[in-house]
């Protein structure tokens, strides 16, 4: 009976190693800040690594911010509709990761691989 968990679940291992890392279960974890600093309102979508890829849209009071902690993967930021002086910042473990103002359209975009120290 042993024996035959095993040969079921080896093949599975492939799947199950990256599913487990990725989710900060198996490797290691981050603590990633999402934040836009300005003024006024703006369309802000935010992506944490392990969310699904469209990520999660809102009209937000700047300044905005939202924080996880999760494991490897990409960590993204959108910002649409910024005043000037807008500014979209990652942080990883309290480290600026990544940091850009809007464009003259009012958009910026920031990211993060936490596979990246």
């Amino acid at each position: 009976m042993r024996k035959a968990r095993s040969l079921l679940l080896t093949p599975l291992l492939p799947l199950l190693v990256p599913a487990l890392t990725g989710c900060g279960l198996l490797g290691g974890s981050w603590d990633v800040q999402l934040e836009v600093q300005g003024s006024g309102t703006a369309t802000v979508t935010t992506k944490f690594a392990g969310e699904p890829d469209a990520g999660t849209t809102t009209l937000a009071t700047i300044p905005f911010s939202s924080s996880r902690n999760v494991g490897f993967g990409f960590n993204r930021i959108d910002v649409q509709g910024g005043a000037p002086g807008t500014v979209c910042r990652v942080l990883v473990d309290g480290a600026v990761r990544e940091e850009h103002p809007v464009d003259a359209a009012g958009a910026a975009s920031c990211m993060a691989n936490n596979q990246n120290p």
